[in-house]
């Protein structure tokens, strides 16, 4: 069974609103670990990481050593990626990125989508292209998906309710 280990990074790119600690902000209870373990947040009771959920990810997979960590919210069609403040673009290179653009085809055949949060700049990584949402507020409502019309667009949309906040279109996918 595989363990964290020295690593924290959960503690530091995740949003938990139970303790007003920010996205990107290192949480003052971490220190050599969680030193509020056995009373810690509900958020950070249920927060499964990437890593240690797949063994098949090697060690270069570990989120200290990759910059990013894997969040699996399934519930929510969701699968998410968290940069490390001082490395937002980590998720963009080799090997990681080819990997990623995999998850993506994936994830979407679902019906959902990959998002990666560099603190509370967001991009939507689809097969075909990722398209930069700018900043969000954490848990932002989404829906994702492609508008067919001679070929396929990727389409994000955030919502506020029923209403359409703001949308972003991808480039034309010829068929």
């Amino acid at each position: 069974m595989r363990t964290c280990g020295d690593c924290t990074l959960c503690c530091q790119v995740l949003d938990i609103p139970e303790l007003t600690k920010p996205a990107g902000r290192l949480c003052v209870h971490a220190n050599a670990g969680c030193n509020i373990y056995p009373d810690r947040p509900e958020p950070c009771r249920t927060f499964t990481c990437g890593w240690l959920a797949t063994p098949a990810l090697g060690e270069a997979w570990r989120p200290d050593i990759a910059g990013f960590l894997i969040r699996d919210e399934r519930a929510d069609g969701l699968l998410c990626i968290d940069t490390h403040p001082a490395h937002p673009d980590a998720w963009r290179v080799s090997p990681y990125y080819p990997q990623i653009k995999v998850w993506s085809r994936m994830v979407h055949d679902r019906t959902g989508c990959l998002l990666v949060y560099s603190g509370r700049q967001v991009t939507a990584v689809f097969p075909e292209e990722d398209i930069a949402l700018g900043a969000l507020d954490p848990n932002p409502r989404l829906q994702v998906g492609y508008i067919r019309r001679d070929g396929r667009r990727p389409l994000v949309r955030l919502l506020d309710g029923d209403s359409i906040v703001r949308e972003w279109l991808g480039q034309q996918i010829r068929a």
